[in-house]
């Protein structure tokens, strides 16, 4: 192949295994679905290998074809940038944001001055909603979800899975000493109505078994419960990216080195069809991933 195949046939195929279906690639993309099909066969045409499995009504990626859009993915968001740039687009821009009220406040918000240094351009809404489901987030660019596992028929990537600790205020400590479980005050975080099973899991794995879980204090936020951990109302346990500061200030001591993953995750979210990523969620998600994994 001497030159490259037709833009338009390489970006339906970079929707379409986005999409996962040549159905809603036409529907993002604006055409019918046998469109998409025309523009896919004329491409694997000049390639010389098949890009798609057809299987019944579901189409799957070869080899090749992933691995082509993989690149076509990247290069596609970086073109979309550069234009933006050209056109003097990369002025103030706002991105709307939604995520659950811990992270905002222990996670997020201690990393925004550095989100604001690097990408001074984008201006960020936050809200802290509950939300369910894509129709209720349609209205955001992006948002984090807290889940056990990832969204369905959307761009749904992890950003950091729970690993939980058990933490005290060192006014609960007495000769350098963790105050024993089986006598402390147990913090509890509700969702939904119904405590998160935390205590339970880490019973679970690391006991003591007989332990009765229900006295102890409960509140509607991870946010709450941390705070009276401070204040030495209780032990809690929580997961450690909540409280790193708290940790490294000793505010809050880790009792031991014991620990239990999972099973939640916070999980980003891009809820809305688009036939590439705009710049300002591509930004916010690449940095968002960098932080997460430093």
């Amino acid at each position: 192949m001497t030159r490259l195949p037709p833009l338009n046939a390489l970006k339906a195929f970079a929707v379409a295994a986005r999409e996962g279906s040549f159905t809603h690639a036409g529907e993002v993309l604006h055409v019918t679905q046998g469109a998409i099909s025309r523009q896919i066969k004329q491409l694997e045409t000049a390639l010389g290998v098949p890009l798609f499995n057809r299987v019944h009504q579901a189409v799957e990626l070869t080899p090749a074809g992933r691995e082509l859009a993989e690149t076509l993915q990247r290069l596609f968001g970086e073109m979309e940038a550069a234009v933006h740039r050209a056109a003097g687009q990369h002025r103030a821009q706002m991105l709307t944001l939604n995520v659950p009220p811990t992270f905002a406040t222990r996670w997020l918000a201690p990393r925004l001055s550095d989100f604001r240094s690097r990408y001074p351009h984008i201006d960020l809404s936050i809200t802290t909603d509950r939300i369910a489901s894509l129709r209720e987030a349609r209205s955001l660019d992006c948002l984090i979800v807290f889940d056990q596992q990832a969204w369905s028929k959307t761009v749904c990537e992890p950003v950091m899975k729970e690993r939980h600790v058990m933490v005290s205020s060192p006014a609960l400590w007495f000769a350098g000493q963790a105050p024993a479980i089986a006598g402390a005050t147990l913090l509890h975080v509700l969702d939904g109505g119904q405590r998160l099973p935390v205590w339970e899991q880490w019973i679970a794995q690391h006991g003591p078994k007989d332990l009765d879980l229900r006295p102890g204090l409960t509140f509607s936020t991870l946010d709450q419960a941390i705070s009276a951990a401070i204040a030495g109302a209780g032990v809690v346990v929580v997961d450690q990216a909540m409280v790193v500061r708290e940790l490294q200030s000793g505010e809050l001591k880790r009792h031991n080195a014991l620990f239990v993953e999972g099973p939640f995750a916070y999980w980003l979210v891009l809820p809305t069809r688009q036939s590439s990523t705009p710049a300002r969620v591509q930004d916010f998600k690449d940095w968002l991933l960098e932080k997460a994994a430093s």
